[in-house]
């Protein structure tokens, strides 16, 4: 946040005192050097999810229960490590509370009535090293009340509120990462927002700051005070959900104008997502088990699509899932829209012309989290590949995580011309390695619009992808390829062609870089997104 502008009365630092706990699922060592603590973690069991590190053996803190108590851990981690800040408060011995907080955020604690000893411990996941600067319980006299007024007031500037699910934090870069685009570029056009990211399963006030932008977190009751405190002029939604527009409701200016942004899943039915259970019968009986609460959503889209009682306007990313996926799979007719495309930022993901030696180089940076980023095609594109005389000339290199990695991974992982790295990448350094390949493997089975897919065009990558769902949308043959739906050997063909006709791959990244500055650039999509807010 941009100042705080209350004093706190005791600070409690946990500095050097942590031992590890009791499993043998992770090893674990720590060590202090000068102002920051290092913890190396690594998983040695790979079923397993988590495990926690204690402060000291059994070490209780005093704290007083008519204190208010910011928590706040910063640091840094490496690889797949994931840190997160437990604190709990002890009861006559009994835990009563816990409190989970992020890597590099701060969160309000107010201890129960009966509250005399607290206890710390982390949270990890993953392997890898953390460099921890700060852990610490920030006691404050003043009720909760008034440190959640001081947050409040930390970013007084703000006009605007954007509203989402999930939001890029220190340990989680990729959570909706084209929102904190949206932000950024509001604010370097003199929009000043905050960000609020709403969940349901926090009961308290955090905040942080993610690349120079405030964001609030919490639930409905954090949601509906920071409403009834902070008088916006419009709200912006990306993944609306009940939950929001509950917390809308009952805040005392439910008739804020709202633009709500429909991305994808919070308004499909349930089948469109038909490849995530298409391997086993268990992923069929789950997707059949969640057929009730997803008409629960869809008929909740419906309501507010055909909302006379909120002064809402929709935006979608294209036309295509307006009308084949929104309308249809609600059974509603939305009146009040517009078709704007997801922001691509030419300017970090510049044009430079490529050597024709680049269409040797593909690079895909993908998810493997879900079906529905199809990363198993690009993997028979690469076996398909494999039989052709040049292909120890072609270079691949595929960033990405998630749970399918390793097992969809595994057929090509022998090749040495093919680089896995299973990690995630910030994007100045995605827009640097755009400077080093010459193809965009991106396969889809659903695609609202492909924003990593327009990113790479927009460098003048030729996206290699499939003509399915809005794709054709923002891509044609004078500047990419379009393989059929389903079709891994039509992706290794268009790899094929490239490699075959060099000056071919010259022209089409230059119109895919040309397409994308015509269609989706910072300037026009963003004068058109500050023309609705502003309006």
């Amino acid at each position: 946040m941009k100042t705080f502008s209350l004093t706190p009365i005791e600070v409690l630092k946990f500095e050097d005192q942590w031992v590890y706990g009791k499993q043998n699922s992770y090893t674990f060592d720590s060590k202090r050097i000068e102002q920051e603590l290092i913890i190396n973690v690594k998983k040695i069991k790979e079923e397993a999810s988590y495990t926690f590190i204690s402060y000291g053996e059994d070490v209780e803190v005093d704290v007083r229960a008519d204190n208010t108590y910011i928590a706040t851990i910063q640091g840094d981690t490496s690889d797949s490590l994931d840190v997160q800040l437990i604190v709990s408060g002890l009861v006559n011995g009994k835990s009563v509370l816990t409190e989970q907080v992020g890597l590099d955020i701060s969160k309000t604690i107010t201890f129960p009535e009966g509250t005399e000893k607290a206890k710390v411990k982390l949270r990890v996941s993953g392997s890898g090293q953390a460099k921890i600067r700060e852990i610490s319980l920030s006691a404050f006299s003043e009720e909760l009340v008034e440190v959640e007024q001081a947050i409040y007031r930390s970013n007084q500037e703000a006009e605007y509120l954007v509203l989402t699910n999930v939001y890029p934090e220190k340990n989680n870069l990729y959570r909706n990462m084209f929102v904190h685009r949206r932000a950024e570029l509001y604010e370097q056009h003199n929009l000043n927002v905050d960000v609020f990211r709403l969940n349901i399963k926090e009961k308290a006030l955090g905040y942080y700051h993610f690349e120079n932008i405030s964001v609030l977190t919490g639930g409905q009751k954090e949601l509906t005070k920071v409403l009834n405190k902070k008088k916006y002029k419009k709200i912006l939604i990306h993944f609306v959900n009940e939950d929001m527009m509950e917390a809308i409701e009952a805040s005392h200016v439910k008739q804020t104008p709202i633009l709500v942004w429909i991305h994808g899943v919070e308004t499909e039915k349930w089948y469109r997502r038909w490849f995530n259970f298409t391997n086993d019968s268990s992923s069929l009986e789950k997707a059949l088990a969640s057929i009730k609460e997803n008409k629960k959503r869809t008929d909740f889209m419906k309501s507010i699509y055909e909302s006379t009682a909120l002064n809402i306007k929709f935006i979608f990313v294209s036309k295509w899932f307006k009308e084949a996926v929104a309308e249809s799979d609600t059974n509603a007719f939305v009146k009040n829209y517009s078709i704007i495309h997801n922001v691509v930022d030419d300017q970090l993901f510049n044009y430079v012309k490529k050597d024709p030696e680049q269409r040797k180089k593909i690079l895909s940076i993908r998810p493997f989290a879900s079906h529905k980023y199809a990363n198993d095609l690009s993997v028979k594109a690469i076996l398909s590949l494999s039989t052709k005389p040049y292909f120890n000339e072609l270079e691949f290199n595929i960033y990405g995580q998630g749970a399918l990695f390793d097992e969809i991974l595994a057929p090509v992982r022998s090749f040495s011309n093919v680089h896995i790295h299973n990690h995630f990448l910030p994007q100045g350094e995605i827009a640097t390695i755009h400077k080093e390949h010459g193809l965009f493997l991106c396969p889809t089975r659903l695609d609202a619009q492909g924003v990593s897919m327009c990113e790479s065009m927009s460098s003048g990558l030729i996206p290699i992808t499939n003509g399915v769902t809005a794709i054709p949308e923002f891509v044609n043959d004078d500047c990419g390829f379009l393989a059929a739906r389903e079709d891994g050997e039509g992706l290794a063909e268009s790899i094929d062609y490239l490699y075959h006709h060099p000056k071919e791959f010259t022209r089409k990244s230059a119109n895919a870089a040309q397409r994308m500055r015509e269609q989706c650039s910072i300037d026009k999509i963003i004068d058109q997104e500050l023309a609705e807010i502003m309006y």
